[in-house]
């Protein structure tokens, strides 16, 4: 059996960078499904969607998401992020999660919060297909909905190949933060850019700005999984509500 390889670092803020998601004989074999990715306003499909069905009907495409999405993965994740989980007042215990079977669809996935009570430690996954050819694509310093406990981009593509420049994933500090979850004076530190079976996992604390460099020009696509370990409800204190 595959192993992934990656390994964990703490600067700027907590992440996995992973050098290997799949073995190289099973990426070669794989085709992102770009053919089924037509809304360009959206441009992916999620779980919700009767697209992803077809998706998960390739052996190695549902072996990727068993993985990712399955209890052993999560638990690896949230066990290299648990003590800054706990340093950063996260809702979620690490070692107390519980992992749901529930599908984000596209409209809650927009929402800044869901509706409803419920305990913190019932978390799920969203591992969506996301594809991005020619159109704007503005750089976006950010983090993720609050219920978010760590998101990660997952690149099937290569920027040379694509002809690509920019698309670049950034990690932020912020020179002025005041834990309110808005970047206030943005630096960047890190960047990736899209290569072949890689990606990066990052902690989504009030501290975890990310996000990609704006895209001047491409000739072919920016292909990354998106993909999250969420709860319902919020789980990151804040000192103060976004401006």
């Amino acid at each position: 059996m595959h192993r992934m390889k990656y390994r964990y670092e703490s600067e700027p803020h907590p992440h996995i960078y992973i050098e290997e998601l799949v073995a190289p004989a099973d990426y070669e074999r794989m085709r992102f499904p770009d053919h089924l990715i037509s809304n360009e306003e959206n441009f992916g499909i999620t779980g919700s969607d009767e697209e992803y069905a077809h998706v998960m009907q390739d052996p190695l495409w549902a072996a990727i998401h068993d993985e990712l999405c399955g209890e052993s993965f999560v638990r690896a994740v949230l066990t290299e992020f648990a003590t800054e989980m706990r340093k950063e007042g996260c809702l979620v215990d690490p070692d107390l999660f519980r992992l749901i079977d529930f599908v984000e669809s596209r409209e809650q996935k927009e929402a800044s919060s869901l509706t409803g009570r419920t305990d913190p430690n019932e978390v799920f996954t969203r591992l969506d297909f996301q594809s991005k050819g020619e159109g704007n694509y503005r750089e976006f310093v950010h983090l993720d909905w609050a219920r978010r406990i760590v998101g990660g981009i997952l690149f099937f593509s290569d920027q040379e190949e694509e002809g690509l420049d920019g698309g670049e994933l950034v990690l932020y500090r912020d020179r002025a933060f005041e834990n309110d979850r808005w970047c206030h004076d943005p630096e960047p530190v890190i960047e990736w850019a899209p290569r072949h079976n890689t990606g990066v996992i990052f902690l989504n604390s009030n501290k975890g700005f990310h996000g990609p460099r704006a895209i001047r020009k491409i000739k072919g696509r920016r292909r990354w999984l998106y993909y999250t370990i969420s709860s319902k409800v919020d789980v990151w204190p804040t000192a103060a509500a976004p401006p």
